[in-house]
């Protein structure tokens, strides 16, 4: 029993103990609070007015932005500025620090503004209305994308005294300094072109723009830099690329061609020299086309229609299919050859056209070329003949080096929206896809794949892999990525390639090819002509590929012309000798002046 009430006791005191510290808990705390709001009141009654025109003071409008990182260049093989972006800069009005900053100061403000943007007052003063009373930022419409130089000196009226309340914002111009030169390669904004392909190196890192303005006019900027973007060194000749420019516009507008295209490659290395399309368009102003003929208009009558503006932007050089016509014989030939289908001096007879299965084949104007060897069968671009080739060979023997010489294949350019073509397949082609085939017709490849499966024919043998940049260097000059020349099969030998060099020779010294010939020059390439679409409606695509010099080539170059109002590829054949005669010295490649 005293044991249960001494426990009793115990609880008790411990209860009392445990009161006593939370009582002494909440004194303190009462204590600093009554501390707290006495000094409030303090401040409020003796110091309230004081304090408060100070907040007034340092009350603080903010603006945070961010810096576009400058977009990277475009240089072409010889440094030459292709594509460029300019720091240019926006006027930021601060209406509510320029209207309180009194009148005096106000006209002042507006005085340097208007004299450095050289602009009338009413442009300015309408924002500063009582409209936009407690506006602290309005964008100047009259000072956008201004100089670095009219900043500086808008900057300097701060600086003096004489102006306030206005502020800078940076932004990105993006220029390219020859218009419409090499728009198809280039893209523009970030869209089509290497512009798109390359867009993950040439964008940069933002940085970031933070404005505090107080009442009083003056600011405090942080400010981090922005990391600018990589720029592109091409594998195109800006001085090549003007004249397969020139020269091409001026053909297309002649004959009234409804599209038409060029390319140059280096057939050793797959390097793109330049690369050409009509209609075409100003990069600086999409919308701004060139190069549009009666043909087109035809097609496209509608500059408001979706379709208008997406045909022109597109690439036809990477971007569509067409049927080669003879300028695929060449590459049938090789085949023939390496496979000893045929010999150097195995005959064939032409008699102007021939019953093949259930089809008349004919040459061209039903001309009667006799016997002939694979040489004079290239050189008269005989229809007849090569489809007596074509029985040699074989379908197993020719789909072996269709692949091999990559057709119906992508080539890995490195530009947007590259076709594949539309090939036969060992299902769909029989002795009449085989023979049509070997001269051109009934399947598609496109302009890119050809001249590259072409460049095999007369390079030695190599296939490879065509492209536009060459490297890519950081704002410093730092290597980030180089592209190399790129072997990806051998399709023929050295030998095979060395005989058809001749035979190409033969049709521009004394064949359909006539028209690229140049005095003292050894070229050597190969006219086309080809139905499109439905045979019916004759309307046909003339080109010609060509080479030279015919020893060692250093320029392999391909004309197409898409409809055209004359169908003789005797004139896509003129234009690429118009291009080669300029081309060929400014490569440093003269003529042989006893020939």
């Amino acid at each position: 029993m005293k044991e249960r009430q001494t426990s009793t006791n115990r609880k008790s005191v411990k209860k009392a103990n445990k009161l006593g510290r939370l009582l002494l808990i909440l004194f303190v705390f009462a204590g600093i609070f009554g501390g707290l709001f006495f000094r409030i009141g303090y401040i409020k009654t003796v110091h309230g007015e004081e304090y408060s025109q100070k907040v007034k003071q340092h009350r603080v409008a903010q603006s945070d932005s961010v810096i576009s990182a400058m977009r990277g260049s475009i240089l072409d093989r010889n440094g030459n500025i292709l594509a460029e972006s300019t720091r240019v800069y926006n006027v930021i009005l601060d209406s509510k620090v320029i209207r309180e900053a009194g009148e005096e100061k106000m006209n002042a403000t507006v005085e340097a503004l208007c004299t450095n943007l050289e602009i009338e007052e009413e442009a300015v003063t309408q924002y500063l209305t009582e409209e936009y009373a407690n506006s602290r930022y309005k964008r100047l419409p009259e000072g956008r994308k201004i100089s670095a130089s009219v900043k500086e000196k808008l900057e300097k009226a701060i600086s003096d005294g004489k102006a306030i309340g206005y502020w800078f914002e940076d932004e990105e111009q993006r220029s390219y300094p020859n218009d419409s030169l090499a728009a198809h390669v280039l893209g523009f904004n970030g869209n089509y072109g290497v512009e798109q392909v390359y867009n993950e190196y040439m964008v940069g890192t933002p940085g970031r723009q933070m404005i505090v303005s107080s009442e009083d006019g003056s600011y405090v900027e942080e400010y981090i830099a922005a990391q600018d973007g990589a720029n592109l060194t091409l594998t195109l000749d800006e001085t090549i690329q003007y004249y397969m420019e020139e020269t091409l516009l001026e053909t297309m507008v002649e004959l009234n061609c409804l599209h038409a295209s060029a390319i140059a490659m280096n057939p050793k290395t797959g390097e793109v020299l330049g690369l050409v399309n009509y209609p075409s368009f100003n990069l600086n102003n999409s919308q701004e086309v060139i190069g549009i003929t009666d043909k087109y208009t035809s097609y496209y009558p509608d500059p408001n229609a979706d379709e208008y503006y997406q045909e022109i932007w597109k690439n036809f050089a990477v971007n569509d299919g067409y049927q080669p016509g003879s300028t695929y014989k060449p590459i049938f030939a090789s085949i023939a050859l390496e496979e000893a289908s045929i010999g150097t001096g195995t005959s064939f007879v032409c008699n102007g056209w021939m019953n093949f299965y259930d089809r008349t084949i004919h040459c061209a104007y039903s001309k009667v070329h006799g016997t002939e060897t694979i040489r004079e069968i290239i050189k008269n671009s005989c229809n007849v003949g090569m489809t007596q080739i074509s029985e040699k060979l074989g379908k197993t023997a020719y789909l072996k080096y269709q692949d091999a010489f990559g057709i119906g294949q992508y080539t890995g350019i490195d530009l947007v929206g590259e076709a594949a073509g539309i090939i036969y397949t060992e299902e769909t082609m029989g002795p009449v896809e085989l023979a049509t085939t070997s001269y051109g017709q009934g399947f598609n490849v496109t302009p890119i794949q050809l001249i590259t499966a072409f460049s095999a024919v007369i390079n030695g043998g190599e296939l490879l892999q065509p492209y536009v940049v060459k490297q890519v260097t950081d704002p410093s000059g730092n290597l980030i990525l180089q592209n190399d020349k790129t072997v990806v099969r051998y399709p023929i030998s050295k030998e095979t390639s060395s005989k058809m060099k001749e035979y190409l020779k033969d049709v521009v010294e004394d064949g359909s090819g006539e028209a690229a010939a140049i005095a003292g020059y050894e070229i050597g390439g190969k006219t086309g002509t080809a139905q499109k679409g439905v045979y019916e409606e004759k309307k046909y695509i003339a080109s010609f590929i060509g080479f030279a010099p015919i020893d060692d080539p250093e320029i392999v170059l391909l004309v197409i012309l898409d409809e055209s109002d004359n169908t003789a590829s005797k004139q896509a054949a003129e234009c690429a000798g118009k291009m080669l005669k300029k081309i060929l010295p400014y490569m440093n490649i003269y003529p042989n002046t006893e020939e």
